[in-house]
């Protein structure tokens, strides 16, 4: 298949450097997946220190390892812009492409909100405003990271390594300081009240934030194409990521709990409406209380930083998902529409930002960080199923001598990883809650409708390979298409089945 047009126009030249060595692969993935323990401060009220904790260690072997050995797998063997979406492709056919590259769209305008939340919440730490202010100033840093992704400014490795470094360093001043002052059990109490003793909605809670924590692994298959030797530097740069994570995290936890305590209390600094919480407890209040205050101020600094980093890349690569639409005659040709100077997708940029700014909701009642996670978080399991689907296709396909980097404990050690990603994926799509649970389902719901408008309108990828995408004359889709649609909605009766037995606890 020729799939050099993915390469082109999800452009990920325009925002990394080409020919990556180790050092700048590990700062960018760290800088894409962790960037921080920031964003854990909501799940330590939501789920309780213990268990934090808990899933802090175990999920980077339960979900992150196995994700990343079977993106690292596929990247080896087919190191292209665009990889997940091109694996798909390969493996399941144009019904579960297209669906992916809608739904890749979708996920592209909910994700970025989150961040923007993260920044200004920790900016209202060191700087007073009232949920005017810090709504506008939402809006300020989204328009602002617009008009840089207009203007074509470049995210390269080498700023991301450097970002990354000042992350991992701060982050160790807060664990040498906390654990130089604890005075608190940092496990205790296991278990948070905050969902009334509803154990499986305390889990959900944990496991959604968690599970996000360790995400963005995808990003190893858009950006193997343009990295020198991917099917050897990927593979030493996750052995390395991976581990920097969990320090990242479980460290400057464990010292912020048994130092500060208040695990009630720990937040990003920003409340349902907007406010900026009085008394709220996050990782620079460690620094606050037991350190000058000009090492919570730098703390402050770099979070905001790191957070502004994700968000400008998170905005660039969802600025390209309408090019992908176009290119491969899934939307409108309007997308594919490039600024005539720089080159850049403004048209696609623009379809970013404003539900970017819609998803902040308004001044009084703004959405808040969990809410934008987890929402987040469903959509993206939808997209890791479906990836590690397709590795357990190809996997039987593509000859072991073409898979330079195999995943450890060989077929076995394969089929355990595809299985994890798989269980955990639909474990949190059912304790998630059952206005998560409705509010997603009744999105997918739409998706193959949408599919079909498409195929309909824009031909698919039958405009480009009409020898191996045909069209059937009789339904105007592919062959097969009606096969798979009903499949669909099979799976996804039996899923909303299933979930019944769950949603009688919420």
């Amino acid at each position: 298949m020729d799939d050099t047009s993915v390469a082109k126009r999800v452009g990920v030249k325009d925002i990394i450097s080409k020919k990556l060595g180790i050092l700048p692969v590990v700062g960018m993935f760290y800088a894409m997946c962790c960037a921080g323990a920031f964003g854990i401060e909501e799940m330590i009220p939501e789920a309780g220190p213990g268990l934090t904790i808990v899933m802090l260690i175990l999920l980077p072997f339960i979900w992150a390892l196995p994700y990343c050995f079977i993106c690292a797998e596929l990247a080896s063997a087919r190191p292209v812009e665009g990889g997940s979406i091109i694996w798909v492709k390969e493996a399941l056919g144009e019904f579960w492409y297209g669906s992916m590259l809608i739904l890749d769209t979708i996920w592209s305008l909910v994700c970025n909100t989150a961040y923007a939340v993260l920044a200004v919440g920790y900016l209202g730490t060191i700087i007073e405003m009232n949920n005017y202010q810090a709504y506008a100033l939402k809006v300020a840093l989204i328009l602002v990271f617009f008009i840089i992704n207009v203007l074509g400014v470049k995210e390269v490795g080498w700023t991301s390594a450097i970002l990354s470094i000042a992350v991992i360093a701060v982050f160790l001043v807060v664990a040498i300081v906390g654990f130089a002052n604890m005075q608190h059990d940092p496990m205790t109490p296991f278990l948070s009240d905050a969902y009334e003793g509803n154990v499986l909605l305390t889990v959900g809670a944990a496991l959604g934030i968690g599970m996000w924590m360790y995400s963005g692994f995808d990003e190893i298959s858009i950006c193997a194409g343009e990295i020198k030797d991917a099917h050897k530097v990927i593979p030493r740069a996750i052995m390395i990521v991976i581990p920097l994570m969990i320090i990242t995290y479980v460290l400057p936890t464990l010292a912020g709990l048994g130092s500060v305590g208040n695990w009630t209390d720990w937040t990003v600094s920003a409340t349902e409406t907007g406010e900026m919480v009085e008394g709220g407890v996050n990782y620079a209040t460690v620094l606050t209380e037991f350190a000058p205050p000009v090492v919570s101020i730098i703390f402050v600094v770099v979070a905001v930083l790191a957070q502004c980093s994700i968000f400008n890349i998170c905005v660039a690569v969802g600025g390209r998902c309408g090019l992908i639409l176009a290119d491969e005659n899934f939307g409108p040709r309007v997308f594919a529409k490039l600024s005539k100077k720089r080159g850049v997708p403004v048209i696609g940029l623009i379809l970013v930002i404003i539900p970017t700014i819609a998803l902040l909701g308004t001044p009084n009642h703004q959405l808040d960080f969990t809410f934008l996670v987890l929402i987040d978080v469903f959509f993206g399991v939808v997209v890791y199923t479906l990836t590690a689907i397709a590795a357990k296709v190809l996997k039987k396909r593509i000859p072991d001598d073409e898979v330079p980097f195999k995943t450890p404990g060989g077929k076995i050690g394969h089929n355990i990883c595809v299985m994890l990603v798989v269980l955990l994926s639909v474990t949190l799509v059912l304790i998630n809650g059952i206005d998560y649970f409705l509010g997603g389902f009744v999105i997918l719901l739409f998706i193959p409708i949408l599919y079909v408008v498409a195929k309909w309108k824009w031909k698919g990828a039958t405009i480009k390979e009409p020898e191996i995408y045909p069209i059937d004359k009789r339904t105007k889709l592919g062959f097969g298409d009606l096969r798979k649609i009903g499949g669909y909605y099979l799976g996804f009766g039996f899923m909303a089945g299933f979930g019944r037995i769950f949603l009688q606890w919420f």
